[in-house]
Protein backbone atom coordinates (compact mmCIF):
# COMPACT_ATOMS: atom_id res chain seq x y z
CA UNK A 1 0.00 0.00 0.00
CA UNK A 2 1.28 3.15 -0.86
CA UNK A 3 1.40 6.12 1.57
CA UNK A 4 -0.97 7.91 -0.51
CA UNK A 5 -3.42 5.88 -0.15
CA UNK A 6 -4.23 6.62 3.71
CA UNK A 7 -6.86 8.75 4.27
CA UNK A 8 -7.62 9.33 8.05
CA UNK A 9 -5.18 9.94 10.74
CA UNK A 10 -6.47 9.07 14.37
CA UNK A 11 -4.29 9.48 17.51
CA UNK A 12 -4.24 8.53 20.92
CA UNK A 13 -3.50 11.56 23.58
CA UNK A 14 -1.44 10.31 26.78
CA UNK A 15 1.40 8.38 25.73
CA UNK A 16 1.16 9.40 22.18
CA UNK A 17 0.66 13.06 21.32
CA UNK A 18 1.35 14.38 24.42
CA UNK A 19 4.94 14.85 26.24
CA UNK A 20 5.59 13.74 29.83
CA UNK A 21 4.32 17.55 30.85
CA UNK A 22 0.95 16.97 28.62
CA UNK A 23 1.92 18.83 26.59
CA UNK A 24 1.72 19.25 22.39
CA UNK A 25 4.51 19.70 20.44
CA UNK A 26 4.00 23.17 18.50
CA UNK A 27 6.08 21.04 15.47
CA UNK A 28 3.58 18.52 15.60
CA UNK A 29 0.48 21.05 16.13
CA UNK A 30 1.89 23.15 13.33
CA UNK A 31 2.39 20.03 11.16
CA UNK A 32 -1.16 18.42 12.26
CA UNK A 33 -3.10 22.27 10.75
CA UNK A 34 -1.10 22.37 7.68
CA UNK A 35 -2.13 18.52 6.82
CA UNK A 36 -5.61 19.47 7.54
CA UNK A 37 -5.59 22.58 5.36
CA UNK A 38 -4.47 19.90 2.88
CA UNK A 39 -6.83 18.03 3.01
CA UNK A 40 -6.02 15.06 5.37
CA UNK A 41 -9.28 14.25 7.87
CA UNK A 42 -7.30 13.46 11.06
CA UNK A 43 -9.11 12.52 14.68
CA UNK A 44 -8.57 11.76 18.70
CA UNK A 45 -9.21 8.40 20.07
CA UNK A 46 -8.73 9.13 23.77
CA UNK A 47 -9.86 7.65 27.03
CA UNK A 48 -10.18 11.37 28.45
CA UNK A 49 -13.50 12.94 28.87
CA UNK A 50 -14.65 16.07 26.10
CA UNK A 51 -13.65 18.48 28.58
CA UNK A 52 -10.17 16.96 29.37
CA UNK A 53 -9.71 16.05 25.93
CA UNK A 54 -11.34 19.54 23.38
CA UNK A 55 -8.69 21.63 24.41
CA UNK A 56 -6.10 19.38 22.42
CA UNK A 57 -8.53 18.61 19.93
CA UNK A 58 -8.77 22.54 19.44
CA UNK A 59 -5.19 23.25 19.48
CA UNK A 60 -4.64 20.78 16.96
CA UNK A 61 -7.22 22.18 14.53
CA UNK A 62 -8.81 18.78 15.12
CA UNK A 63 -12.68 18.83 13.12
CA UNK A 64 -13.63 15.48 12.35
CA UNK A 65 -15.46 13.61 15.40
CA UNK A 66 -13.18 12.18 18.31
CA UNK A 67 -13.74 9.63 20.01
CA UNK A 68 -13.57 9.80 23.92
CA UNK A 69 -13.89 7.46 27.06
CA UNK A 70 -11.96 4.73 25.29
CA UNK A 71 -14.93 4.51 22.84
CA UNK A 72 -17.71 4.78 24.55
CA UNK A 73 -18.52 8.16 23.02
CA UNK A 74 -18.24 9.44 19.86
CA UNK A 75 -18.86 12.72 19.36
CA UNK A 76 -18.20 15.83 16.92
CA UNK A 77 -18.11 19.78 17.74
CA UNK A 78 -20.76 20.66 15.60
CA UNK A 79 -23.39 19.58 18.69
CA UNK A 80 -24.99 17.18 17.17
CA UNK A 81 -26.26 13.54 18.02
CA UNK A 82 -22.88 11.61 18.97
CA UNK A 83 -22.07 8.44 16.72
CA UNK A 84 -21.77 6.16 19.63
CA UNK A 85 -22.53 6.73 23.33
CA UNK A 86 -22.48 4.00 25.25
CA UNK A 87 -22.85 3.46 29.29
CA UNK A 88 -22.58 0.58 31.95
CA UNK A 89 -25.41 -1.39 33.05
CA UNK A 90 -27.16 0.23 36.45
CA UNK A 91 -25.54 -1.44 39.24
CA UNK A 92 -22.43 -2.27 37.85
CA UNK A 93 -20.10 -0.45 39.25
CA UNK A 94 -22.44 -0.60 42.75
CA UNK A 95 -21.21 -4.51 42.71
CA UNK A 96 -17.55 -3.70 41.68
CA UNK A 97 -17.32 -1.12 44.56
CA UNK A 98 -18.09 -3.50 46.96
CA UNK A 99 -15.27 -5.36 45.99
CA UNK A 100 -12.64 -2.46 45.56
CA UNK A 101 -13.61 -0.58 48.33
CA UNK A 102 -11.53 -1.97 50.57
CA UNK A 103 -8.59 -2.18 47.64
CA UNK A 104 -5.66 0.66 48.08
CA UNK A 105 -7.29 2.42 44.93
CA UNK A 106 -8.72 5.79 44.28
CA UNK A 107 -11.27 5.98 42.28
CA UNK A 108 -13.06 8.46 39.84
CA UNK A 109 -16.75 7.95 37.68
CA UNK A 110 -17.92 9.58 34.86
CA UNK A 111 -21.53 10.53 34.52
CA UNK A 112 -23.16 12.84 32.56
CA UNK A 113 -20.29 14.54 31.27
CA UNK A 114 -18.98 15.53 34.79
CA UNK A 115 -16.38 13.96 37.00
CA UNK A 116 -17.01 12.68 41.01
CA UNK A 117 -15.20 10.72 43.46
CA UNK A 118 -15.65 9.15 46.79
CA UNK A 119 -12.62 11.28 48.68
CA UNK A 120 -10.42 13.89 47.33
CA UNK A 121 -7.00 12.07 47.87
CA UNK A 122 -3.79 13.73 46.48
CA UNK A 123 -3.71 10.84 43.80
CA UNK A 124 -7.57 12.21 42.77
CA UNK A 125 -6.05 15.56 42.68
CA UNK A 126 -2.78 15.10 40.91
CA UNK A 127 -5.18 13.24 38.02
CA UNK A 128 -7.42 16.40 37.61
CA UNK A 129 -4.57 18.71 37.70
CA UNK A 130 -2.88 16.54 34.49
CA UNK A 131 -6.66 16.37 32.92
CA UNK A 132 -7.49 19.78 33.69
CA UNK A 133 -11.06 19.06 35.53
CA UNK A 134 -13.13 19.50 38.58
CA UNK A 135 -14.42 17.06 40.86
CA UNK A 136 -17.63 16.70 42.64
CA UNK A 137 -17.16 14.40 46.26
CA UNK A 138 -20.20 11.99 46.51
CA UNK A 139 -21.58 11.87 50.13
CA UNK A 140 -23.11 8.62 49.57
CA UNK A 141 -21.20 6.22 47.59
CA UNK A 142 -23.71 3.33 48.05
CA UNK A 143 -26.54 4.94 46.88
CA UNK A 144 -24.77 7.27 44.21
CA UNK A 145 -23.13 4.11 42.59
CA UNK A 146 -26.68 2.38 42.17
CA UNK A 147 -27.79 4.99 39.68
CA UNK A 148 -27.44 3.92 36.15
CA UNK A 149 -25.77 6.23 33.44
CA UNK A 150 -22.41 5.67 34.14
CA UNK A 151 -19.95 5.94 31.33
CA UNK A 152 -16.69 4.48 33.39
CA UNK A 153 -14.63 4.51 35.80
CA UNK A 154 -10.96 4.74 36.56
CA UNK A 155 -9.10 3.07 39.44
CA UNK A 156 -5.48 4.92 40.29
CA UNK A 157 -3.29 2.81 42.05
CA UNK A 158 0.04 0.47 42.28
CA UNK A 159 0.35 -1.63 39.33
CA UNK A 160 1.00 -4.78 41.14
CA UNK A 161 -1.85 -3.50 43.23
CA UNK A 162 -4.43 -2.90 40.17
CA UNK A 163 -3.16 -6.43 39.04
CA UNK A 164 -4.91 -7.54 41.98
CA UNK A 165 -8.04 -5.89 42.30
CA UNK A 166 -8.31 -6.73 38.45
CA UNK A 167 -8.44 -10.48 38.89
CA UNK A 168 -10.75 -9.59 42.08
CA UNK A 169 -12.97 -7.62 39.59
CA UNK A 170 -13.68 -9.84 36.70
CA UNK A 171 -16.20 -11.94 38.32
CA UNK A 172 -18.59 -8.99 38.84
CA UNK A 173 -18.07 -6.91 35.98
CA UNK A 174 -17.92 -9.88 33.42
CA UNK A 175 -20.81 -9.56 30.26
CA UNK A 176 -21.69 -6.08 32.19
CA UNK A 177 -18.40 -4.06 31.62
CA UNK A 178 -14.68 -4.28 30.26
CA UNK A 179 -11.79 -4.06 32.67
CA UNK A 180 -9.32 -2.38 30.81
CA UNK A 181 -5.37 -1.11 31.43
CA UNK A 182 -4.71 2.40 29.90
CA UNK A 183 -1.87 3.23 32.32
CA UNK A 184 0.58 1.30 34.73
CA UNK A 185 -1.14 2.78 37.37
CA UNK A 186 -4.93 2.92 35.56
CA UNK A 187 -7.86 0.60 35.66
CA UNK A 188 -10.57 1.30 33.81
CA UNK A 189 -14.22 -0.52 33.90
CA UNK A 190 -16.08 0.89 30.81
CA UNK A 191 -19.01 -0.39 29.14
CA UNK A 192 -18.56 -4.06 27.18
CA UNK A 193 -19.07 -2.81 23.87
CA UNK A 194 -16.97 0.30 24.28
CA UNK A 195 -13.27 -0.07 22.53
CA UNK A 196 -11.08 2.40 20.20
CA UNK A 197 -11.84 0.20 17.48
CA UNK A 198 -15.30 -0.52 17.54
CA UNK A 199 -15.64 3.64 17.91
CA UNK A 200 -12.78 3.86 15.21
CA UNK A 201 -15.29 1.57 12.77
CA UNK A 202 -18.18 4.06 13.44
CA UNK A 203 -16.19 6.63 12.37
CA UNK A 204 -14.85 5.81 9.32
CA UNK A 205 -18.39 5.01 8.31
CA UNK A 206 -19.46 7.80 9.13
CA UNK A 207 -16.71 9.66 7.27
CA UNK A 208 -17.08 7.73 4.38
CA UNK A 209 -13.13 6.16 4.41
CA UNK A 210 -12.78 2.60 4.45
CA UNK A 211 -10.47 1.36 7.60
CA UNK A 212 -7.67 0.03 5.01
CA UNK A 213 -6.78 3.78 4.41
CA UNK A 214 -6.65 4.34 8.19
CA UNK A 215 -3.37 5.11 10.03
CA UNK A 216 -4.03 4.52 13.65
CA UNK A 217 -1.31 5.47 16.42
CA UNK A 218 -1.65 4.33 19.98
CA UNK A 219 0.86 3.13 23.15
CA UNK A 220 -1.85 1.17 25.49
CA UNK A 221 -3.77 -1.68 26.09
CA UNK A 222 -6.56 0.33 25.39
CA UNK A 223 -5.59 1.05 22.18
CA UNK A 224 -4.79 -2.83 21.17
CA UNK A 225 -8.37 -3.20 18.99
CA UNK A 226 -8.20 0.29 17.18
CA UNK A 227 -4.79 -1.00 15.72
CA UNK A 228 -5.49 -4.22 14.57
CA UNK A 229 -8.86 -2.48 13.22
CA UNK A 230 -6.60 -0.10 11.00
CA UNK A 231 -4.84 -0.27 7.91
CA UNK A 232 -2.02 0.77 9.48
CA UNK A 233 -1.79 0.69 13.49
CA UNK A 234 1.77 1.91 15.13
CA UNK A 235 2.52 1.55 18.43
CA UNK A 236 4.28 4.02 20.41
CA UNK A 237 8.20 2.93 21.37
CA UNK A 238 7.60 2.39 24.42
CA UNK A 239 4.39 0.59 24.26
CA UNK A 240 3.94 -2.85 26.01
CA UNK A 241 4.53 -6.00 24.24
CA UNK A 242 0.74 -6.65 23.95
CA UNK A 243 0.22 -3.47 22.34
CA UNK A 244 3.69 -3.73 20.07
CA UNK A 245 2.59 -6.75 18.64
CA UNK A 246 -1.03 -5.58 17.87
CA UNK A 247 0.79 -3.27 15.91
CA UNK A 248 2.01 -3.45 12.01
CA UNK A 249 4.96 -0.83 12.97
CA UNK A 250 6.75 0.84 15.95
CA UNK A 251 6.64 4.55 15.47
CA UNK A 252 10.48 6.03 15.58
CA UNK A 253 11.79 7.38 19.14
CA UNK A 254 12.55 11.04 19.82
CA UNK A 255 15.62 11.26 18.78
CA UNK A 256 15.12 9.18 15.16
CA UNK A 257 12.53 11.78 14.55
CA UNK A 258 9.51 10.17 16.15
CA UNK A 259 5.78 11.38 15.22
CA UNK A 260 6.81 13.77 12.69
CA UNK A 261 9.04 11.42 10.72
CA UNK A 262 6.90 8.60 10.50
CA UNK A 263 4.00 11.17 9.31
CA UNK A 264 5.88 13.16 6.41
CA UNK A 265 6.76 9.06 5.47
CA UNK A 266 3.31 8.09 5.29
CA UNK A 267 1.29 11.27 4.29
CA UNK A 268 4.45 12.63 2.17
CA UNK A 269 1.88 15.54 0.43
CA UNK A 270 0.13 16.78 3.55
CA UNK A 271 3.13 16.90 6.18
CA UNK A 272 6.61 18.39 4.99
Amino acid sequence: MTPASYDLLVCDLDGTLLDDFMALDPALVAGFRRASERGLTISLATGRMPAAADPYRDELGVTAPVIYYNGAVVRGADGGPDLVSLTLPRGVLHRAWTVFSQAPVHPVFYRDDRLFCIAHTLAVRRYCEEEGLRVDVVDDPGQFLALGGFIKSLLIGHPKDLDIVRKELTPSVAEHGRLVRTRGDYLEIIPVGASKGAALTRLTEHLGVPLDRVVAVGDQENDVEMLRAAGLGVAMPHAPEVVRRAADRIAPAAPEGGLLRLFRELFPDRFD
